[in-house]
C-alpha cells in the first residue's frame, strides 16, 4: 500500500493554493442533487470537494488526510479510514464519486475490486463517478523526467516530475517538490516520496464495471463533456447501478 501520509503536507498546500476546478465541482453537485440517499466521498484526501459538496461519509486510506479533513470540515461528515477496495459503507448511498485521479492510485487489481465493492455499497439506481488518467505513451515521453509547475504564488511552488516504469506508458510514478522563498529571499526544496498512478484504458474502465454489474450511464473526456476517445489524457466516468 502506498504512503500517502508523506504527501498531507504537499497536497494541502497544492488545494490550498489552487482551489477546486468549477467545472468539476459543478459536476458532481449536480449527481449529489439528483441523489435519493446518502453521498460518499471515496477518497477524500484533505476535503477538496467535500467542503463544497459536504457528502455523508467520506472514505480514505491516510490518516494524515483525514486528520486534516476533519479539521477542514468540521462534524457532520462520518469519516472512515478505509481501502477502497474493501470498504463498507454504514449503509448504502445513491452517489459516490471518486476526484481528481484518485482511482489511479490503485493497482489494477485494486481498482477492479475498488468499483465491484462500490457496487456492494450502492442503493439500487445509485451512482458511481470518477475521473481518472489515460495512457498517452507519446506524450508521457515528452514529459518524462522534466518538472511540471502546478501551482504557485509569491512564497510557494508545487511541482510534479513524472517518471515511465514502463514503454507503454500504462505505469508512472510521482515525485512532489514543494519550493518555499524564506525572508531572506533564500529558497528551500522539499521533495516528496514517489507514489505509483496506473493509466487506465477505456477498455480496462469498460470490464471492470461492466464484471461488477454497473451500467455506463455516461463517459467524456473532461467536465466540459467532451467526447471520450481512448486517445483522451482523463475521462470523466459516471456509472449506474440498475435499479
Amino acid at each position: 500500500m502506498q504512503d500517502f501520509d508523506h504527501w498531507a503536507e504537499l497536497y494541502i498546500t497544492w488545494t490550498a493554493m489552487g482551489g477546486a476546478d468549477p467545472r468539476e465541482v459543478a459536476y458532481y453537485r449536480r449527481l449529489a442533487a439528483m441523489a435519493e440517499g446518502p453521498v460518499a466521498d471515496l477518497g477524500i484526501g484533505v476535503g477538496r470537494l467535500a467542503a463544497e459538496l459536504r457528502p455523508r461519509f467520506g472514505v480514505d486510506v491516510s490518516a494524515a488526510m483525514l486528520d486534516e479533513a476533519r479539521e477542514r470540515l468540521g462534524d457532520g461528515i462520518e469519516l472512515i479510514r478505509a481501502d477502497l477496495a474493501g470498504c463498507t459503507l454504514p449503509e448504502p448511498a445513491a452517489l459516490q464519486y471518486c476526484g481528481q485521479n484518485t482511482l489511479n492510485h490503485l493497482t489494477r487489481e485494486a481498482v477492479r475490486d475498488a468499483l465491484a465493492r462500490a457496487f456492494h455499497n450502492s442503493l439500487p439506481g445509485g451512482r458511481l463517478a470518477f475521473e481518472v488518467v489515460q495512457p498517452r505513451p507519446e506524450r508521457q515521453k515528452a514529459r518524462d523526467g522534466v518538472p511540471r509547475l502546478r501551482v504557485w504564488d509569491e512564497r510557494r511552488a508545487v511541482w510534479e516530475i513524472t517518471r515511465m516504469l514502463d514503454k507503454e506508458g500504462m505505469e508512472v510514478e510521482m515525485i512532489g517538490l514543494l519550493e518555499t522563498l524564506d525572508d531572506h529571499r533564500t529558497v528551500g526544496r522539499r521533495y516528496f516520496p514517489p507514489i505509483r498512478m496506473c493509466l487506465l484504458t477505456m477498455a480496462e474502465v469498460e470490464k471492470w464495471a461492466g464484471e461488477a454489474g454497473w451500467d455506463v450511464e455516461d463517459a467524456h473526456a473532461g467536465f466540459g463533456g467532451e467526447p471520450l476517445t481512448p486517445e483522451s489524457s482523463t475521462a470523466v466516468w459516471c456509472l449506474r447501478r440498475p435499479a
